[in-house]
């Protein structure tokens, strides 16, 4: 008995343990000093039961067991690299500390309505009579009800300062939007129906007016376009909000000289620190109309996004189109993983010594095959796919079934799209002998809408070679991008969709 009472390691006491680091969670209102004091309780426990806990383990744990009020800087923290529970604990004990003691002109802070009730002998805001707060007026309420009030919120916060200049913008980790004063860097701009009021670090409440997009030109000539910035014209200056970069998944690293900002490898600007903040300079107040067509990307992402197709080929696409991103850096000999083992297949057919001949036109002929079955259905119950490819645009559209029975259902529903989008009609289809397309619904649906079928020889799949060749490539794809990202093979429906309109847009 007195064993089991003292003794650790007895069942019960590793239960209750490991329960309370499962359970474990901030409390609303406390401290981050007394939460991680109790954190490093459980830590202790842990150890003591004989299963301790990496430091890994430990970081993981305590940045998920954190309020809302921490959101932010555990965005900030989960983002940096080589990151240290020392290092983490010590950020987030300055977010207590710099809530306690910040000044008015370095602290980003959130407007709140904390007032109490009782015994208000002051003024009221609004309508500036005394005996009652603006959010007891009944001259306010009426107002808001008629929409001439700006409403009050707590999802934006602002550093305050009166000083800053029109080409500088100031990063704010604490912000939950970017906000600007200067008008003119808009490069699109819509009035909000109702302002959104704030409150800055002076205490004074202002209102933001519109929101938009906004194009800026650094200093070493990139463009960078910034979307949902407010619009606040009665504060000199301008915002970047940490938070709305990371919705983004741009990264930013603070150090002691500046704050840089990455997009996967690549670094997308650089803020400078000026005394206890952190200053991105810009050229002049010129709006960057063309911001998006000079971003740079790193080739890895670039190369991923687009279905691990060559170098060579995306050089070829950045002539056919505008917005196109440009590669931040030079690729590199290292061959890709997911290429490899998306691209391994047997040896090609042998080529058909004539030419050849496209359609003259949308429609005239149309490619069609069937994939499948696939090893592994998706949630939605789909092992099978069948593409219908015109020969005229080579633009390719991908059907997903539970059956091959379903092919004539899917070429309706091609017809039916593509014959109200181009005001053309099909006039051949060209398919494989497989019994979804020789049976005698589909013929009879052909005669009737008077499309001709060319059907290959059997055991020849070299005569419909387009839509084979089509196929593979989908396949090929998908499988590069479900193996370099990890994705379970379920999800194989929609790799296969992304590659054909991957396919379709360089046609």
């Amino acid at each position: 008995m007195f064993e089991e009472q003292f003794n650790w390691n007895t069942l019960k006491n590793r239960l209750l343990v490991t329960k309370k680091l499962h359970n474990f969670k901030m409390e609303s209102g406390t401290r981050f000093a007394v939460h991680v004091d109790q954190f490093k309780e459980i830590v202790l426990q842990m150890e003591t039961i004989g299963e301790p806990l990496d430091e890994t383990r430990q970081l993981v744990l305590l940045l998920g067991s954190l309020t809302d009020e921490y959101r932010m800087i555990s965005t900030v923290l989960e983002n940096t690299p080589n990151m240290t529970l020392a290092y983490a604990i010590q950020a987030l004990s300055g977010v207590d500390a710099s809530d306690e003691s910040s000044s008015a002109q370095q602290k980003a802070f959130v407007a709140t309505k904390s007032y109490d009730k009782r015994g208000f002998n002051g003024k009221c805001f609004y309508c500036k009579k005394t005996g009652h707060k603006a959010t007891e007026c009944r001259k306010k309420k009426a107002d808001e009800e008629r929409g001439q009030v700006a409403r009050e919120t707590s999802d934006y916060a602002f550093t305050a300062t009166s000083a800053m200049g029109k080409t500088e913008w100031f990063v704010d980790s604490g912000a939950s939007s970017h906000m600007t004063s200067v008008r003119d860097k808009f490069v699109s701009m819509k009035e909000l129906k109702t302002p959104v009021r704030i409150t800055i670090a002076d205490g004074k409440k202002i209102d933001a007016v519109a929101m938009g997009t906004v194009g800026m030109k650094l200093m070493d000539g990139t463009s960078v376009t910034l979307s949902d910035v407010l619009y606040i014209p009665e504060v000199e200056g301008s915002l970047i909000s940490v938070a709305k970069l990371a919705e983004k998944d741009v990264v930013a690293q603070f150090s002691k000289d500046k704050c840089v900002f990455r997009y996967g490898d690549a670094t997308v600007m650089e803020a400078k620190r000026c005394g206890n903040v952190y200053k991105l300079k810009t050229v002049g107040d010129e709006v960057c109309h063309a911001a998006t067509t000079s971003r740079k990307e790193p080739w890895a992402v670039v190369h991923a996004r687009h279905g691990h197709i060559p170098y060579k080929r995306y050089e070829q696409l950045l002539t056919m189109a505008d917005g196109v991103p440009r590669v931040a850096d030079t690729p590199s000999d290292r061959v890709c993983a997911g290429y490899c083992m998306g691209k391994m297949r047997e040896d090609n057919f042998s080529r058909n010594p004539e030419k050849t001949v496209k359609s003259a036109g949308v429609l005239d002929l149309i490619h069609s095959d069937v994939m499948g079955p696939m090893q592994t259905k998706t949630p939605g119950g789909c092992t099978y796919a069948v593409t219908f490819i015109d020969d005229f645009s080579r633009h390719v559209t991908v059907y997903f079934m539970k059956k091959k029975a379903e092919v004539l259902e899917k070429f309706k529903m091609f017809k039916a799209d593509m014959e109200n989008a181009t005001g053309r009609k099909i006039k051949c289809i060209r398919s494989d002998n497989g019994r979804e397309y020789t049976g005698r619904l589909f013929k009879e649906y052909l005669s009737k809408q008077g499309i001709r079928h060319e059907k290959t020889v059997p055991y020849t799949p070299q005569q419909n070679g387009l839509a084979e060749r089509m196929n593979r490539s989908l396949v090929e794809m998908a499988r590069c991008k479900l193996y370099h990202e990890g994705i379970d093979k379920k999800w194989w429906a929609e790799a296969v969709n992304t590659s054909a309109r991957n396919l379709s847009s360089r046609t």
